[in-house]
């Protein structure tokens, strides 16, 4: 089920959705997979009266950025896009099964300022894996459609092109903006781990030493990125039950 309360979103307009295949499988990994979804989701906007406002395709997952009317229309258009794409996936692989760990999730976007950080947060998810070092070098994302005209609405959030270029070479654009749901790959958490002891001049031996950094880092992972106590303590090299009082001690 799609991760929001409906009754919050009665007459909210823009919603950030991500969806995520199951088990972290890649299920945008080719070239042709990143076509096909990005062709389903924009063809299905008019029939769902919904206005896709800014997206990326990464490996195995998937950003939105969504103006809509109605909830129902925004539940209608999910379920149209991740249906076909699951039918398209499986027959592609000769699999049956479920392609999505779950239908989507969602953040309600709260004003315009939300809005320009999500657009930017979005276009900027390539950059952060490092797959290229500016969004605009990437071909399954937005960025270039706003830039050439073809979504204005979302342009005109932005004082001028440059202005919109500019926004997205900031570096501080996961201080920002941050998403609620997020979740990545075990992979993707190590890197995350990995430049967080050279930031702060560790290794992995010493950090099990420092406990302020080891709950810092601990708490990001799982707090933001979703991340089991199980792939912490493989992360880390410390044992779960540690990190798990470590977290509780520090909260309490």
């Amino acid at each position: 089920m799609p991760r929001f309360i409906r009754k919050n979103l009665q007459g909210i307009q823009f919603v950030h959705v991500t969806t995520h295949g199951i088990d972290d499988i890649l299920i945008y990994e080719s070239t042709r997979e990143k076509r096909k979804i990005k062709k389903l989701i924009l063809e299905n906007q008019e029939e769902y009266n919904i206005t896709l406002m800014s997206y990326c395709v990464m490996d195995n997952h998937l950003h939105l950025l969504i103006k809509f009317k109605n909830p129902e229309d925004l539940s209608a258009y999910m379920h149209k896009v991740n249906t076909s794409y699951a039918i398209y996936y499986n027959k592609q692989h000769g699999r049956a099964g479920y392609v999505y760990k779950d239908r989507f999730y969602s953040q309600i976007i709260k004003d315009r300022m939300h809005l320009i950080n999500a657009i930017v947060y979005i276009h900027n998810n390539p950059v952060k894996a490092k797959i290229c070092d500016t969004a605009k070098k990437y071909e399954f994302s937005s960025y270039q459609d706003i830039l050439n005209g073809k979504s204005k609405e979302a342009m005109n959030l932005f004082h001028s092109k440059n202005q919109y270029i500019e926004a997205h070479m900031k570096k501080d654009n996961n201080i920002l903006y941050s998403v609620d749901f997020e979740r990545v790959t075990l992979r993707e958490a190590e890197q995350i781990f990995h430049r967080y002891l050279n930031n702060n001049k560790l290794n992995q031996e010493t950090i099990k030493e420092k406990r302020e950094n080891l709950y810092e880092i601990c708490k990001e992972l799982k707090g933001i990125y979703k991340i089991t106590y199980r792939d912490l303590e493989e992360i880390t090299g410390v044992g779960r039950e540690t990190i798990r009082r470590l977290l509780i001690k520090k909260q309490v």
